[in-house]
């Protein structure tokens, strides 16, 4: 018995240092680098759907309003006279169509095939949440990929300012992953709330077809430019802030959300994701009996948890302890928010319910 007790104890801790040794390599710091330079001029459209106020609304669309580019348009898409957006809308002068395209997609698809079908003209279409601040040279940074036809779509990612308690700094937390997967050529995606594309990305009747019908218009996208073997480029100095005033209930169903969509699209995202934060869980599981019944050495299993915080510190804007609790915490939240959405067949977005 002993004999068999010391196999599965060197068994077990030789699968825990493997763990360690990928989940390390994988936590290690990689400072990009990708940037561009491209003079673009385009005549651009800037489409910015909206359904209702958000937070801070009109901050958010005078940010839109005042970009260094000169050949750019803006026009907002509503479902109806009645939004409570209109009344903003008009306030700042902008432009303003009702979403009236026939499409079996979501109301946000749909809103921006309508801009798209009657707006035309222009070389480039940018998508732009309502919920979104920008800097004055966000559009132009955003467009300078373009200038390379390889790339069909150029995309950034938001950076979520805490305007609440410790549920809008989670989601603070929960948007690093998504920047630092945007830095990698395998994993970097169309993120659409903030997002240009080339006219050409659309332009055949497939194509438009093809986004018109789909739920989520940025996974529509990117599925698109991929067939087309074209490029996503991630810009980081078109870089948005959304406010976030986010509690409990507002995030989990926004976390739960998107992450069911993310499945629903790819299925491997599950088992992938299952496995990198489920087995990041294990290691800082394993690490207490292993520090009190055998030697403190085995803290070494708490190194990937302990870097990735501070990779995520080191991208907080405002330093606050409660991000070494919200980075600690992160792999086993992730781990539960794959295994519930994995089981979400009918996701609610902005007053509206979609079958995945």
């Amino acid at each position: 018995m002993v004999q068999f007790l010391n196999i599965l104890f060197y068994f077990s801790t030789l699968i825990l240092l493997i763990i360690l040794a990928v989940q390390f390599y994988i936590s290690i710091p990689r400072k990009y680098r990708k940037t561009y330079s491209g003079n673009p001029q385009f005549r651009t459209l800037v489409m910015i759907p909206c359904r209702g106020v958000d937070f801070s609304l009109e901050e958010n669309l005078q940010s839109l309003l005042h970009q260094d580019y000169p050949n750019y348009d803006t026009v907002a898409i509503v479902d109806s006279e009645d939004d409570p957006s209109v009344d903003y809308l008009k306030k700042l002068g902008i432009n303003y169509l009702i979403s009236d395209y026939e499409s079996d997609g979501s109301g946000k698809v749909r809103a921006l095939s309508t801009a798209l079908s009657r707006m035309t003209g222009y070389d480039a279409f940018v998508i732009a949440d309502s919920d979104i601040i920008t800097e004055k040279d966000w559009l132009i940074n955003l467009l300078r990929p373009l200038t390379d036809s390889g790339y069909g779509i150029s995309t950034t990612f938001p950076y979520f300012n805490p305007e609440g308690g410790f549920w809008s700094h989670f989601k603070t937390a929960w948007g690093l992953v998504g920047q630092g997967m945007m830095e990698s050529d395998l994993t970097v995606f169309g993120w659409g709330g903030s997002l240009a594309f080339r006219k050409e990305l659309l332009e055949d009747r497939e194509s438009m077809d093809d986004f018109s019908s789909d739920i989520s218009d940025d996974m529509a996208l990117t599925r698109i430019c991929l067939r087309k073997s074209m490029k996503i480029a991630y810009v980081k100095e078109a870089m948005v802030t959304i406010k976030s005033p986010d509690n409990k209930t507002v995030f989990m169903e926004w976390s739960l959300r998107q992450t069911s969509l993310l499945i629903s699209r790819k299925p491997a995202a599950l088992k992938l994701g299952i496995l990198l934060y489920g087995s990041e869980c294990l290691l800082i599981l394993a690490s207490v009996p292993y520090m009190i019944f055998f030697s403190p050495f085995y803290v070494i299993f708490l190194l990937p948890a302990f870097v990735s915080v501070v990779k995520a510190y080191t991208r907080i804007r405002k330093k606050e302890p409660v991000y070494v609790l919200t980075g600690l915490i992160m792999p086993f939240f992730y781990t539960w928010n794959l295994a519930v959405a994995s089981r979400i067949k009918e996701i609610s977005w902005r007053g509206r319910n979609y079958r995945l």
